[in-house]
Parts: C-alpha cells; structure tokens; sequence
C-alpha cells in the first residue's frame, strides 16, 4: 500500500512529455549544482565567522559525514530500483542503475542545515535554515528527474535528523569543540594574512 503512495506521488512530481526543456534544464542543473552550496556554506562560516560560527561548521560537517555515511550503508544493505529503472522512463541524469533510498545529495543538505540550528548562531541558523529549503528543493529536482521517489528524500531526512540528533549528545559536542579548537590553531598558524580567529 505505501509503494502504492509512493509511486502515485512520484507520477504527480515527475516531468512528463510535456515538460519544456527550460524546465528539464533548471532541474538539472539544480540536481547535480546545487548541493555545492553546502561545503560553500561552511567555508564562509569558518573563514568569515566567529567561534561560534567555526564551531557550527564543524559540527555541521560533522552530521553530514556521519549521515552520508548511514545513508550508503543503507543504499548497500537495500537494492531499490531508481524510478527511471522502474518505470521505463528517460535517465535525464543519466545515472548509474543503483540504490535509490535515501537521497545521497538531501541527506548531506538536510544534515548540514539540521547541524548548524544546533549551536545558537544567528548566521549559522540562517545557512541551516537555506540548507534545508535547498535538500527540498534539490529533492523535488531529484523526483522531477526520475532519479528518487519522495520516501527516498523523506528517509534522507530522517537519516539527517538522527544524525544531527547524536551530534547534539554533550560529549560528541565536545569532540566537535576540540576539533575547532585544533582548527582554530591550524588555520591561524597556516594563514599569514586575513582573519584569524577570534
């Protein structure tokens, strides 16, 4: 019944013959581009930010890896077949045939935009805030384009939400202090111009 569901919503989101090509093409740049808005993100935080904010990239980073992570694991332990693969359809990404649940480019979206609302940073909770707006719609480009079913971007989610959830626990925090700390002192030693940190 819920793959009933699932592929019902898939045909309401995917493009259809009628879709114009100035739509395929926004999808697609936005399925494959839009996720390096991600590392951007962090950089800026780390480099222009306070140690509040260098902590939040850190932490950040540190979800999306453990997220990413779980998520291949997932897709390894579970073969479930792309819709393209499924259904017959175009492979407009022209993707490889593999797993398709979760959503390898949501989840490390969603982990990094859950991770940085962790830590009480004005501009680290706006860029999380984008992060996740941007999985959604990265998601929506992603089923638009026959590469995942909407469970595949929901499991992305979830996958990220636990992530961020253990990287929340005190004492993983206080791994993510030390490491900025560490960074902190690489990046002011390695850097001889420009900001420092604070």
């Amino acid at each position: 019944m819920f793959q009933g569901v699932d592929d019902r919503l898939f045909f309401a989101l995917a493009a259809s013959s009628a879709t114009n090509q100035r739509t395929l093409g926004a999808a697609i740049f936005i399925a494959r581009w839009a996720i390096s808005f991600g590392p951007l993100a962090l950089a800026a935080l780390w480099i222009f930010g306070s140690r509040i904010e260098r902590r939040a990239a850190v932490l950040a980073g540190a979800s999306a890896l453990l997220a990413v992570t779980v998520a291949g694991a997932i897709s390894s332990l579970w073969m479930h077949a792309r819709p393209f693969v499924t259904f017959g359809l175009p492979n407009l990404l022209d993707h490889a045939p593999d797993s398709s649940f979760p959503s390898d480019h949501s989840t490390l979206l969603f982990a990094l935009g859950f991770g940085l609302c962790i830590l009480p940073s004005v501009a680290g909770r706006r860029a999380g805030l984008s992060a996740v707006a941007l999985g959604v719609v990265v998601g929506w480009s992603r089923i638009f384009l026959a590469v995942h079913y909407p469970s595949d971007i929901a499991g992305a989610a979830a996958v990220a939400a636990a992530s961020s959830c253990v990287m929340a626990v005190p004492a993983v925090r206080g791994v993510c202090n030390h490491l900025t700390l560490w960074g902190e002192h690489l990046f002011g030693w390695s850097i001889a111009s420009g900001r420092g940190p604070s």
